[in-house]
């Protein structure tokens, strides 16, 4: 203490107050433009802090000093290598986060930065999301371009800060940092009326980053990442045995059972397929006329969901395959590709079926090469097994054209009965597709941004090259010989469904999502439509009873045709927590903050909410189907089966 009064004695304030700006310009500087960068990025994608803006700056404020600060205790060369190292670390966060947003709805986690593989087949897509104002997310490097500039031009004497400045600064970074972050994590009245705070119950992340800025979720999602531990304990085994014990199987056969026996079955995924755009008509055009036909050839499933985590498609075929739900925060087709699955191709091959998969993409993606083993595919074509011959321009290389002509070829070669799993591309962002491919005239349609006029132009091709399609497989007798299901993988991304007038209040978290599910059969008793609650774990055992196979009770769906208590549950991604149930009578929508009792419940029959309580056993049952499959996957159970 007498060493800092005798310092301070002897003080030059005018002096020193120029020496400090001289050293610590370049970094507070870089902390206000990070100040700033995170205003810009919530801006951009309209997510709004509302009366948090001014906690949201302070602690972004003190984040920045965190982050740029330490360059003060760096010698020249170092602290130009430490700034350059943290504005790219910053730079690419921004970058990725933003991006992600704009293509998916949602944020980029840090556990799929093992996946990032994934994003060389997206370079289209990528592309068409990149604008000219982004560079402000690379601002950073003007700064240190400045740094290295001045202390190179005009400081070849440079000597390193002292260590009472550098006492001087780390109290004033700490004392901001404590001031910032004891703002952000006091205790207050929620909407409710409750104590809370703002680390409790995370659930709704667009809310968050609201709050925090995009650079502390990332940071936040990180820590989590690191420190979670998923394993399956002892208590958690005797909890899965219980439930696997009081799953009783069905004492007397279901309606329908053997419907389509021996007959060979063909999944057709149809890549962003929404439900809004069926029996749709716009400017007197149908947007999909050969669906639309087929909705009244077949059975239609018009209240069908998707289920998808940070995989998107890859989740939506693991939900289908195995009637399991996706992981909230990683891809199982890549991080448990090695367990054991009890999947409808597995089964199918025990029933004496081949089984095939058909994707016009690289093998690796998505650890399709590794899971479909385990999966039960006996072989699988993918793009090495396909030629372009009318390449589209988008994210994707073979068009639907070229992938469903060239795999009616193949199918009608195969030994039967087969299983066939198809999987299109085309309806993928960007959209892209030549002018003399766009069908549709949407000139006047004004209520259409310009992307959604090129999901629905990408729509009705696809359409028809799935009816050409599905003429083929009539002229080679596969139609009449086969059960077919046609479905989407999961929504557009492009709010759509709004813009078409598709709306369910007392659910609206699943307005993305409703895909449509068709079932074609010449053996099928029932047409048309069927408004049933189901998403893709249903798909499975619905199946399985039309072909004559035992369900074996290892799955969670519901055969949607035989079920009395139809639901569809959709989880939130990262906190994996329920998001919104849905049955023939109930309707259940979780609030931003998790917690049931400010959820709200409605009654499906008179489109009113009613109390809360309603819904209780509902959401508890649920919760425990969401553990139950996270547990049957986390710790690989069905391989003592």
């Amino acid at each position: 203490m007498r060493l800092l009064l005798k310092y301070l004695s002897k003080f030059k304030y005018k002096k020193y107050f120029l020496r400090l700006i001289h050293y610590v310009w370049i970094p507070l500087g870089l902390t206000l433009l990070f100040v700033w960068q995170n205003l810009l990025f919530n801006n951009w994608l309209e997510i709004y802090p509302g009366q948090y803006f001014f906690r949201r700056g302070l602690v972004t404020f003190a984040l920045g000093l965190i982050l740029f600060g330490p360059a003060l205790f760096f010698k020249k060369i170092g602290r130009h290598f430490y700034l350059f190292i943290v504005s790219t670390f910053l730079s690419a966060i921004f970058l990725a986060e933003f991006i992600y947003y704009k293509y998916a709805g949602g944020f980029l986690q840090a556990s799929s930065i093992r996946y990032i593989g994934e994003a060389a087949t997206q370079t289209g897509t990528v592309i068409s999301l990149i604008s000219l104002g982004l560079i402000l997310f690379c601002l950073n490097f003007l700064f240190w371009g400045i740094d290295i500039y001045l202390f190179h031009r005009f400081d070849k004497n440079y000597s390193n800060i002292n260590l009472i400045e550098k006492f001087l600064i780390i109290i004033i970074i700490a004392g901001i940092t404590i001031v910032a972050y004891g703002h952000l994590i006091r205790v207050e009245k929620n909407e409710w009326g409750n104590l809370t705070h703002l680390y409790q119950n995370i659930f709704d992340y667009d809310n968050y980053v609201s709050k925090v800025g995009i650079i502390h979720f990332f940071l936040q999602d990180t820590s989590k990442l690191i420190l979670q531990k998923k394993q399956v304990s002892p208590e958690d085994k005797i909890f899965y045995k219980n439930w696997l014990e009081n799953k009783m199987a069905a004492t007397s056969t279901p309606k329908y059972f053997g419907l389509a026996k021996n007959k060979n079955l063909i999944l057709i995924q149809i890549e962003s397929l929404e439900n809004c755009v069926i029996n749709q008509v716009i400017n007197n055009q149908e947007i999909t006329p050969n669906l639309n036909r087929l909705t009244k050839d077949g059975l239609y499933f018009s209240n069908y969901y998707s289920q998808f985590g940070p995989g998107t498609t890859a989740d939506a075929e693991f939900s289908t395959l195995n009637s399991l739900y996706p992981l909230a925060d990683i891809v199982a087709f890549e991080q448990y590709a090695k367990n054991r699955y009890y999947a409808l191709p597995h089964l199918l091959k025990q029933n004496n079926y081949q089984t095939y998969s058909f994707h016009g993409d690289v093998s690796s993606f998505w650890n399709r090469a590794n899971i479909y083993p385990n999966l039960g595919y006996d072989q699988w074509f993918n793009q090495d097994n396909y030629i372009s011959k009318n390449p589209l321009g988008g994210a994707f290389e073979l068009s639907d054209k070229d992938f469903f002509e060239q795999t009616a070829e193949k199918i009608k070669t195969l030994p039967q009965p087969f299983m066939a799993t198809l999987m299109t591309l085309s309806l993928h962002t960007p959209f892209v597709i030549p002018a003399n491919l766009q069908a549709l005239k949407l000139e006047d349609a004004n209520f259409l941004s310009q992307t959604q006029k090129d999901y629905l132009q990408t729509a009705h091709y696809t359409d028809e090259v799935l009816g050409e399609f599905i003429e083929s497989l009539k002229k080679e007798n596969l139609y009449n010989n086969s059960l077919i299901a046609i479905y989407g993988d999961h929504g557009s991304y492009t709010d759509i469904a709004l813009s078409l007038n598709e709306k369910n209040n007392l659910t609206i978290g699943l307005n993305n999502s409703r895909v449509p599910l068709i079932l074609l059969s010449s053996q099928l008793e029932l047409t048309g439509e069927n408004i049933m609650p189901a998403s893709h774990l249903d798909l499975y055992p619905t199946i399985i009873n039309l072909l004559g196979i035992k369900n074996s009770n290892l799955m969670l769906g519901q055969d949607i045709l035989n079920t009395l208590t139809p639901v569809m549950t959709r989880r939130n991604n990262i906190s994996g927590t329920i998001k919104t149930i849905l049955t023939d009578k109930l309707a259940f929508q979780s609030s931003p903050d998790g917690i049931f009792e400010h959820g709200t419940c409605g009654d499906v029959a008179t489109q009113k909410f009613i109390e809360v309580e309603n819904c209780k056993k509902l959401y508890q049952n649920q919760a425990e189907n969401l553990k139950i499959s996270d547990l049957i996957i986390w710790g690989n159970l069905l391989d003592n089966k």
